[in-house]
């Protein structure tokens, strides 16, 4: 027979086999939870990490294109077509030579860099030059030379929808100060959507959108993948993604919202440097939990079949899923590299490469070649990059260089290489990744610029002369003439008027001989005599007109008043003449200048202007003498395109010009003509050196 003890023991061992058992089951049950949660957290953070890897890469691929598209701005306001630009703007009539130059320029920036169009623009939004293909709407046009004359940079011009087009479009304004504008029209298409678009690895679900907030709204600015809309059209309460505002736009991430779909989805928003667009990278949450829920049906059934291994199971489980987490990270890292169209590479500390993507690959023609790499740098660039590089290695420090590259058919393109240093989590230096960027066709372009700008500014030089010849040829011409008047009015007065006084002194001694009864021959006399004293006095007119003597003896106000007068006396028109100063310490040429300015002026008053009374302003106005000429008649149609066509005009213009003045002349139909000339104090003490 058993012992009560014995007989016990089965039962306990029982006891114990069952709790054993219940705990054991309890224990794989925590383990395989836990387990599955971690692996949850897992895969949800490497989600979260390949979001956060796609947004950041992209984020700085469209922070780079913008600062690209505002150099390339940059650039083009401070070379000679910027200078060709403001004297385009700042004349009324371009020459066709700067307007065939600077279309030339504008033809070459839209095919090289693939503008859209690209034009001139004066600081209202008038159009002085455009390119050809470009459709601008001028309303556009005007808003952005509106903002252009606020700014004192190249401008890249926010997202906006196209009426024309019916597309999103965008703008790059390099502004002219106080002039105008050049205006580059940008097709997003071509540039910006491409990176928003692409997406490294597969997914059914992942999405890229870029947006901006305007109040409580969020602004899709691309179209949508599972609702396309057209851009700038779609958009969204802040409130509808059930997030604070500061959570949704200031937050690393990630977060969970309902996107337009309805459907839950794992979001990573950074903000696109320096411009008011947000990028945001999406994949729906069922996407990145079905790993997960895969793993969790296969842990119910590797419980239910297999208890007594579950601990083994897990920890397979643990390895695979772990050797497929960091694949997938591998997959990632060299699905993003492949997919760039940059050309990236890495390298180990020692700067060998071992890694080169796909386009990297294609250019060169061959794979990685570790410590050989400077043998497909051109020989006289070798040297020097090498020495260059290993001295960054030797510092841990950014590597910057330009070169030339061979490529695969042999052919060197230039190309830019930028690396920066590899840290481990310790702060272990582990080798450079680094970018190289093609550049051919940038320096090709640069170079073509120079030379232009090199051949415009042989021509300007050249016209620059031909200007100063023809100003001092003027300048003698008016000279010569002034002094051939001067010697034809002393003749006037000093030979023919003394001749003229003469007989009309003999005629009126002839007169006293004649007997009264000759009433015929004395009444003749009289009238010989009046026609002497006539022709004395017009002598007098025309040696005046010639050369006025009042204005080297009484100064200028005074020989403007005397012309005045004379002026109404002959024309019946009178003439107001108000002078706010005497003037008197006027150089002779600058006081004869403005007195042959109001005569050609007065003079055109007479012949078209069909009035009774005009009048004529001598001041200082903010430093400037200011001499203006008006009147209320029957004006003209002034055409700024098109000369002055009249010769009193043309004299007035050369005038003021050698006075280094400037001329204004303001007229409409029916309303009168104004002529202002403006002299500077300085011009006007330099005024007869010319």
């Amino acid at each position: 027979m058993f012992s009560r003890h014995e007989a016990y023991i089965p039962v306990r061992q029982g006891r114990i086999l069952i709790a054993s058992l219940i705990v054991g089951s309890l224990a794989m049950i925590a383990v395989i939870g836990r387990y599955y949660l971690r692996q949850r957290d897992a895969t949800e953070a490497a989600s979260a990490q390949q979001l956060t890897a796609i947004v950041e890469v992209k984020v700085s691929q469209i922070a780079n294109w913008r600062r690209e598209r505002l150099g390339a701005g940059r650039v083009l306001r401070t070379t000679l077509a910027g200078r060709i630009a403001r004297r385009v703007l700042s004349s009324r009539v371009a020459s066709p030579a700067d307007q065939t130059a600077l279309l030339e320029l504008l033809q070459t920036l839209q095919e090289v860099f693939l503008y859209t169009g690209a034009a001139l623009v004066d600081r209202d939004g008038n159009v002085r030059i455009q390119s050809s293909g470009s459709q601008a709407d001028p309303s556009r046009l005007r808003e952005f030379a509106a903002a252009a004359a606020q700014a004192d940079d190249v401008v890249l011009t926010d997202l906006y929808l196209d009426a024309r087009a019916g597309r999103p479009m965008m703008a790059l304004t390099a502004p002219i100060p106080g002039l105008g504008a050049f205006i580059l029209e940008i097709d997003p298409a071509r540039f910006l959507y491409p990176y928003v678009r692409s997406w490294p690895v597969p997914s059914a679900s992942a999405e890229t959108l870029l947006v901006r907030r305007e109040g409580d709204e969020v602004v899709y600015l691309n179209e949508l993948r599972h609702a396309p809309k057209v851009p700038l059209v779609s958009r969204r309460t802040i409130r509808d993604l059930g997030l604070p505002p500061e959570t949704l736009f200031e937050s690393r991430g990630p977060f969970r919202v309902v996107d337009y779909r309805g459907v839950p989805t794992m979001d990573i928003v950074r903000r696109v440097p320096e411009s008011p667009w947000y990028l945001a990278a999406k994949i729906d949450v069922s996407e990145v939990d079905a790993p997960v829920r895969f793993l969790g049906w296969q842990l119910a059934l590797i419980v239910g079949l297999i208890g007594a291994t579950n601990v083994a199971g897990v920890g397979l489980v643990w390895r695979d899923q772990q050797v497929r987490l960091h694949q997938q990270q591998e997959a990632l890292l060299r699905a993003v590299a492949d997919d760039t169209p940059a050309y990236l590479w890495m390298s180990f500390g020692t700067g060998a490469n071992y890694i080169l993507n796909k386009p990297l690959t294609k250019f060169v023609g061959h794979g990685p070649r570790g410590e050989a790499w400077l043998a497909d740098i051109h020989p006289e660039d070798a040297e020097r990059v090498g020495v260059h590089f290993h001295e960054c290695l030797a510092h841990r420090r950014e590597f910057v260089d330009e070169f030339r590259l061979r490529r695969f058919d042999g052919e060197y393109r230039w190309v830019v290489d930028r690396a920066l240093p590899r840290l481990s989590p310790k702060g272990d230096f582990l080798g450079y990744a680094g970018a190289i960027l093609d550049v051919t066709e940038r320096r090709d372009a640069e170079e073509r610029l120079r030379e232009a700008n090199a051949a415009l500014a042989a021509e300007l030089a050249e016209r620059t002369r031909n200007e100063q010849e023809i100003h001092s040829l003027s300048a003698r011409l008016l000279s010569a003439q002034e002094e051939e008047r001067s010697r034809v009015a002393r003749e006037l007065h000093d030979d023919l008027s003394q001749q003229i006084a003469a007989l009309s002194i003999a005629m009126g001694n002839l007169k006293i001989h004649v007997p009264p009864q000759e009433s015929e021959v004395r009444d003749q006399s009289d009238r010989i005599q009046q026609r002497l004293v006539q022709l004395a006095e017009s002598v007098r007119r025309i040696s005046h007109q010639l050369h006025p003597a009042v204005l080297e003896h009484a100064g200028l106000v005074s020989a403007l008043r005397a012309y005045c007068d004379e002026f109404a006396a002959l024309t019946d028109i009178g003439v107001a003449l108000r002078a706010e100063s005497s003037f008197d310490h006027l150089p002779p040429f600058l006081a004869l200048s403005l007195y042959r300015i109001v005569q050609e002026a007065l003079q055109n008053v007479a012949k078209h202007a069909q009035v009774k009374d005009a009048q004529v302003v001598l001041e200082y106005v903010d430093g400037m003498l200011c001499l203006t000429i008006a009147d209320h008649g029957v004006g003209m149609e002034m055409h700024p395109e098109q000369p002055p066509a009249g010769l009193g005009l043309i004299s007035i213009k050369e005038r003021a010009r050698l006075l280094n003045g400037i001329v204004a002349i303001q007229s409409k139909p029916n309303e009168g003509t104004t002529i202002t000339v403006k002299v500077s104090r300085a011009g006007s003490k330099t005024a007869g050196a010319t």
